[in-house]
Parts: C-alpha cells; sequence; structure tokens
C-alpha cells in the first residue's frame, strides 16, 4: 500500500462570530472529535472538490484518533432480471469505495491511502477534507490548512521544464506545529500574524518577459521550501515551456507532486496495527524529531 502524507497547520480565524464556541483541549483534538461527529461532506462548489464520507474509525485506549476509512457515494447502472418483463434491465444503485486515512494527533498528519481507482485527484481529496473541516471549526474561530508532504526535487524540476519562466510563488501558513525546525523562518511568521494579524505570508517573484532566473543556491529559496516540504505551505510555477504556447501553471498539490511512501499492507485493520504503521512511517514526516534532538 502507498500513501500520500499531508500536515495540518491550525492558526485562529480572521473571521470573528457573534457567539464563539469554546473548546477545552488542542486545535487537533478539536478536529477528530468534529470530524467523527460530521461524517459527511457535500461539497457546495463541485469543481475542485469531491463528496466525502468518513467511517470504520479506530481510536486508541486514550480516545485519540488513529484512523478511519474514508470513501465516497458513486450511481453506478447494474443489470437485474425484471420477472414481469422476462428480460434484464439496468438499475440504478450506489456503492461506496473507500481508502484508508491514518491519523497522527502528535504530528498533526493526515496519511491516505493512494489508490487512484477510487480517488483520482488527491489535490481534491486534501482540499475537501480541508473545507470539510474549517465549516466545522468556524464557530470556534479556527480554521486548518491541510498542505501535503513535498519533495524539493520537485520544485527543482518543474523550473527546468520551462524554457520562458514568469511567475514563482510560496505560500506559508502561520506555524503551530513545527517545534525548533526552521526556527528562523518561524520567528519572523510569528511576528508578522502578530504585527498584521496574517494567517499567512505570500512571496512572489516575476518577470513579464518570462526571463525570471531562480539560482539553485538562493539561501530564501531553499529556507520557503524546506517549510513547504514539511507540510507548511505551497509553491506554483508560472510559464511556458516552448515559444508560442500559452502559459502553464505547476502546483506542489498536484497530485503528481504529493510526496508518496510506501509501508505494509493493511491486514488487520485494528488498534495495535495502525500504532505499528504509524511508528514505522513517523520518522519520514516528523517535525518533532527536530525539536528533541
Amino acid at each position: 500500500m502507498k500513501v500520500h502524507i499531508a500536515r495540518m497547520s491550525f492558526i485562529s480565524s480572521v473571521q470573528k462570530i457573534l457567539v464563539k464556541h469554546e473548546y477545552e483541549g488542542t486545535p487537533v483534538e478539536l478536529a477528530e472529535k468534529l470530524l467523527v461527529g460530521n461524517t459527511q461532506y457535500t461539497p457546495k462548489n463541485k469543481k475542485g472538490f469531491v463528496g466525502l464520507i468518513f467511517g470504520g474509525f479506530i481510536f486508541d485506549t486514550d480516545g485519540r484518533l488513529l484512523s478511519a476509512k474514508l470513501g465516497k457515494s458513486k450511481e453506478i447502472m447494474i443489470p437485474k432480471y425484471d420477472d414481469n418483463k422476462k428480460d434484464f434491465l439496468d438499475k440504478k444503485d450506489t456503492f461506496n469505495p473507500h481508502v484508508y486515512c491514518l491519523w497522527d494527533r502528535d504530528e498533526q498528519a493526515i496519511l491516505l491511502e493512494k489508490n487512484t481507482s477510487i480517488f483520482q485527484n488527491y489535490e481534491n481529496v486534501l482540499r475537501s477534507i480541508e473545507e470539510h473541516l474549517n465549516n466545522q471549526l468556524a464557530i470556534y474561530e479556527l480554521r486548518v490548512f491541510i498542505e501535503p508532504l513535498t519533495e524539493k526535487t520537485d520544485f527543482w524540476k518543474a523550473i527546468t521544464t520551462y524554457k520562458h519562466l514568469y511567475e514563482v510563488a510560496f505560500e506559508l501558513h502561520m506555524p503551530n506545529l513545527f517545534g525548533e525546525t526552521q526556527k528562523d523562518i518561524k520567528n519572523i511568521l510569528e511576528s508578522i500574524r502578530e504585527t498584521y494579524n496574517a494567517t499567512g505570508v505570500s512571496d512572489q517573484i516575476s518577470n513579464p518577459d518570462g526571463r525570471l532566473n531562480i539560482p539553485t543556491n538562493d539561501p530564501k529559496v531553499s529556507t520557503n521550501l524546506e517549510w513547504i516540504t514539511k507540510g507548511g505551505g505551497s509553491w506554483s510555477i508560472k510559464g511556458k515551456k516552448v515559444d508560442g504556447k500559452r502559459k502553464v501553471k505547476i502546483t506542489s498539490t498536484r497530485s503528481q507532486n504529493i510526496k508518496v511512501e510506501e509501508t505494509i499492507e493493511i491486514e488487520n485493520y485494528d488498534v495495535e496495527e495502525i500504532k505499528s504503521i504509524l511508528s514505522i512511517l513517523g520518522p519520514k514526516y516528523s517535525v518533532k524529531k527536530t525539536q528533541e534532538d
């Protein structure tokens, strides 16, 4: 089984409400509670989103969420025999294929089984989980960003595909987890949040003539990428691959760029097996390890 890994970043919402709900616990604990209590998501805008169903929850002995099954509803036509008409007729039916969704509270990470026969676009899946949680978190004046873990090499590979480079943009979310990881940029982001009540920082460089140059040894780009690869934001690149063609945009969140990790197959789907898988994969995405070293 292959999995995509994404990081959740929780921040205070800029949008204030008349009656704020209170919750004693961490934002990720609240997200767990809301997810279990609201198992179905129907997108208002179907473009870029997908309807989701959560079920099959597994909890540790202390009540923390460890895993769920994430599925969708799909209509199919099934040939059924009609006794009255003495014929085989197509009847509409619904089935619910699903993937496994592991939940790591300590790392604020989601591990999604990769199965493109069920979900073709995991960028849309992550965006839909994010919107579903934000719909529930709004009354607590909280919001969450869910960003996939990526590889730095995908950024540089994308840069080299362009003949004309017009724009490179970095979107950095405010931290609530990263410990001592990238301490300099974390301090900068927290200072911006305190001063401007900002939820994130956009860093964009451009050249309207398509002659933008991004040095591979640029320290600022490297720092931004380090933050993003851990699930703290996203990047986008706009350019032309050949003369005369339209501009093409590549993003870190598209399915092809989401980091993939391999793990053992799930056989029993019980507490001990899920905990074992999380312990095996944890070092690959941990940001707390850096804090403890």
